[in-house]
């Protein structure tokens, strides 16, 4: 896998060139040249996305919530993470002096919860780890991104919850496909092999263990018809806030109502006149 920082560094290679005259030393060795440059590239691509209809604004605030996050080892966040919310356990000493409880783990938060004390509680789910670990917010940072993984059958996966889903909708098909007697699709076979052992890097999981987590989702997923070619799916399902104990969906499985126009009375018969 290429590295990310020397992409990103190529990306901005390519954009100086392009703005500055070739004298002008690169970037990669001059920290003060590097920053209005970054600065103006992330302005132009904004402006980029805005001419092609594209909404990037809820991704820059994202970042700029993560900056504020991760605001230093004695930074406890007053931030409570919202559901879904891609999160890590922090590796050092919180301001209270606490020592983590947890590896470098990342998940999902699918429940809120406040402590009679006011403090922010999380139920973290680790893909392949554990399904429900409670935590304060404080042990908790914004999570390191997943990078796009490119696949052969369902487009590119842009994130770890993206991954998630696909590999469900990815093992439901072949899951049909055996119960029809059909052979597997290779290249199926294949997407969900790299896509279990990146979302288990990820994580901290291992491949199996996810497949094990996710197999409940995924027979789910066989017995219900399929709507399209399996891929990252937009819509996000997540648990009610009720912490602990038994979360609720805050979302029906039922498909939304529809109307239809009541069809005109019958049409009127037009006389012939000869």
């Amino acid at each position: 896998m290429a590295d990310p920082d020397e992409a990103v560094a190529a990306a901005l290679d390519a954009y100086q060139q392009q703005l500055l005259p070739d004298d002008v030393p690169s970037h990669r060795a001059d920290p003060a040249l590097a920053e209005p440059l970054i600065t103006s590239l992330i302005e132009q691509l904004a402006r980029y996305a805005d001419r092609l209809g594209l909404d990037v604004q809820d991704t820059f605030a994202e970042l700029h919530q993560q900056h504020l996050d991760r605001g230093g080892p004695d930074h406890d966040p007053v931030y409570s993470f919202r559901l879904g919310a891609e999160v890590q356990f922090r590796q050092g000493r919180t301001a209270t002096g606490a020592t983590p409880r947890f590896p470098l783990w990342r998940g999902f938060v699918d429940a809120l919860a406040t402590s009679p004390y006011g403090e922010a509680h999380c139920a973290v789910r680790v893909p392949g780890v554990n399904e429900s670990l409670h935590v304060t917010a404080s042990e908790l940072e914004p999570a390191d991104s997943l990078l796009p993984l490119p696949t052969r059958t369902a487009g590119v996966v842009s994130d770890a919850r993206n991954a998630e889903s696909t590999i469900v909708d990815i093992a439901a098909r072949l899951k049909r496909a055996a119960t029809n007697g059909l052979v597997a699709d290779e290249q199926a076979l294949a997407d969900l092999a790299q896509l279990t052992i990146r979302l288990g890097q990820w994580s901290g999981g291992q491949p199996e263990a996810i497949m094990r987590h996710l197999y409940n989702r995924i027979t789910h997923a066989a017995h219900t018809p399929t709507k399209g070619r399996p891929g990252p799916d937009p819509a996000v399902r997540l648990a009610a806030t009720e912490f602990p104990q038994r979360p609720t969906s805050l979302t029906s499985d039922d498909p939304p109502s529809t109307t239809r126009p009541k069809p005109d009375g019958p049409a009127r018969r037009h006389k012939h006149r000869p």
